[in-house]
């Protein structure tokens, strides 16, 4: 393999926990003089720090398939098939223009993070892909599934042929060390340099406003602890006075650092950010969401943190397990190099 390589990283906006983890490897291949072309591919402009740390570097950006809430905590299926329809044409029309950059940049491989362009099998078929990302783990076959999720279990299933089948191979990670198979999550360099400390906070993330009464009884009934709630553009009704709505994406992670506790949908970054920083967790897997609601069984099989369940009082009571903390860290610390080395390790002089 020669010094420097050229690679194409599609990468999704929908979740910033995806941009995340493109900004954990960014350093790597930057590192190592490796040529890339970065497309992002989603409803939502990426965050100012992501545009800022990409500065330099070759970009495209293409609409995404949006999901449907359904206003009570959940997805709307009905309404996501129906916006996938209505999107369809602009995403075929993506995979040309994709086609043609990729075709014209002549990579030696393609990155792909749960991205509907790069992961499929139009654009580009003739270059090798490499998906990465949490969402490969909960699809192995030996691993536990929760029980009576069988019909969410399915529509992961065809989501995941809509965005993957252009894959050639799969890299999963996990927030605990199933084996050694299973890689650690990618944490962002600013993330690894923050020292945290407790502050006295409770952050709450979610863009959910049928997830929010528990939050809310508890702010009611501890007036003296602040709240930072992100994820809203506006202020939902009824919020007690020491919530905070907080829409600046750039302060989430130093919240995050200096909290008590993290409150939020049962994503997989941050989890991983708010377990490394050794923070009590308290999930609210999004509802019609297969791979939420094996994160939050997985949370609690490995005494990471709780789901919640209409009592947050309760779940936050939790003692959180330092020792575990302890050995998990150092594995923690080396996942962005084990993805980087791992993803050379399908260049074609590697092989």
């Amino acid at each position: 393999m020669g010094s420097s390589v050229r690679i194409v990283y599609g990468v999704q906006s929908t979740g910033k926990g995806h941009l995340s983890r493109f900004l954990g490897l960014l350093p790597l291949f930057r590192r190592d003089g490796h040529e890339l072309l970065v497309l992002v591919t989603g409803r939502w402009d990426p965050p100012g720090y992501f545009l800022d740390a990409l500065a330099g570097t070759r970009f495209r950006r293409f609409p995404g398939l949006p999901m449907v809430a359904d206003g009570v905590g959940g997805i709307s299926k009905r309404g996501t098939v129906k916006a996938f329809a209505t999107r369809l044409p602009g995403l075929f029309n993506s995979f040309r223009k994709a086609h043609r950059w990729i075709s014209a940049f002549d990579p030696d491989l393609i990155v792909s993070d749960f991205d509907p362009v790069t992961g499929s099998p139009f654009v580009a078929p003739g270059t090798f892909k490499v998906g990465i990302g949490n969402y490969f783990t909960p699809a192995r076959r030996d691993v536990e599934h929760p029980a009576g999720l069988r019909r969410e279990r399915f529509n992961v299933r065809v989501a995941d042929k809509m965005i993957t089948s252009g894959l050639d191979v799969r890299i999963g990670c996990h927030f605990y060390p199933l084996d050694d198979e299973c890689l650690p999550p990618i944490l962002r360099p600013e993330t690894l340099t923050m020292a945290p400390e407790n502050r006295g906070h409770l952050v709450v993330y979610h863009a959910f406003p049928g997830l929010l009464p528990p939050v809310l009884a508890y702010a009611t009934s501890h007036p003296a602890t602040p709240v930072i709630l992100y994820g809203y553009e506006t202020r939902p009704r009824g919020l007690p006075d020491n919530v905070r709505l907080e829409a600046n994406a750039d302060r989430f992670l130093r919240d995050l650092a200096t909290c008590e506790a993290f409150v939020g949908t049962a994503g997989f970054q941050s989890v991983a950010e708010a377990f490394y920083f050794g923070k009590k967790i308290v999930v609210q897997p999004i509802e019609g969401h297969y791979e939420q609601k094996w994160n939050a069984s997985q949370l609690e099989l490995h005494g990471m943190g709780k789901c919640c369940r209409g009592d947050l009082e309760a779940d936050l009571a939790q003692p959180f397990d330092h020792a575990l903390h302890e050995r998990l860290v150092p594995w923690y610390r080396s996942g962005a190099e084990r993805h980087y080395q791992r993803i050379l390790s399908y260049l074609p002089d590697a092989q």
